[in-house]
């Protein structure tokens, strides 16, 4: 049988999760979101049967974007003190369940995530991303991803891009440059429509700002904008090379033995 490659985000779950459960205090919301990460988790590797799993942490910051954009992520509401204290739980919760845990500080998810798919694909595995985080959907350029909504219990794949967006996979980056995404600001005035008016015109966000003609609304505010379009096509462009000491074996999973 061909190796699947499943990859977790793993505050994308974990944040979710956490906040979702009520509790009278905090102790008890960590203590019932490792009950429900537990459960999810379960249902994830039932759904996804992969003979290769990750779960990646972010590292502590700064990280590369934090050093060309210093306010990065600045506004992002703070993870909650008691369960920051407790994400040991979770990763041993994760190695216990036979699932290999990953983090390296000055790195993001994200680009770890990123990394590690792009060899796979590399390799020709199957790989399933799981978290809500849209970033990833760039790597839906290759019909070997998908991306796995858990909690609407839907899969994202390559051919979904152009419903989803009118653009396809590889335009995503462009189109967030100019729209913004997350907690990465595009460029001011152009929004998604504008952005996507742009790309359907131009199909490139470096066509359009070679552009040389007369310009007015969102072409012109991205012509004028242009240090902010690139700065924002740096940021949210996820690293394909990182140097992280990991191979396909160290990622084989082995469903803990029940007693």
């Amino acid at each position: 049988m061909s190796p699947t490659l499943l990859l977790i985000d793993a505050l994308n779950l974990i944040r979710r999760i956490h906040a979702a459960v009520p509790a009278p205090d905090d102790k008890q919301q960590v203590d019932g979101a490792l009950s429900a990460t537990l459960a999810s988790v379960t249902r994830a590797l039932r759904v996804c049967q992969p003979s290769h799993a990750l779960v990646v942490f972010d590292g502590d910051p700064p990280t590369w974007r934090h050093e060309i954009l210093p306010e990065y992520k600045s506004q992002r509401k703070p993870m909650p003190a008691e369960l920051r204290n407790r994400l040991t739980d979770f990763n041993q919760l994760f190695r216990q369940n036979g699932l290999m845990t990953f983090r390296k500080n000055g790195m993001e998810a994200d680009d770890v995530i990123g990394a590690v798919a792009h060899k796979a694909i590399q390799a020709g595995v199957a790989t399933t991303i799981l978290s809500t985080d849209r970033t990833y959907q760039q790597l839906l350029s290759s019909p070997l991803v998908t991306i796995r909504d858990h909690f609407n219990k839907q899969d994202i794949r390559s051919e979904d891009i152009q419903q989803k967006y009118h653009v396809s996979p590889h335009q995503l980056i462009d189109l967030w440059s100019m729209a913004g995404v997350g907690d990465i600001h595009g460029v001011s005035g152009v929004g998604e429509k504008g952005a996507l008016k742009l790309l359907q015109e131009f199909g490139s966000l470096d066509t359009i700002l070679a552009f040389e003609g007369e310009s007015k609304g969102a072409l012109n505010k991205t012509i004028e904008q242009k240090e902010q379009a690139l700065l924002s096509r740096q940021l949210v462009t996820l690293k394909k090379v990182f140097e992280l000491g990991l191979s396909m074996k160290d990622l084989r999973y082995f469903p803990p033995r029940t007693p």
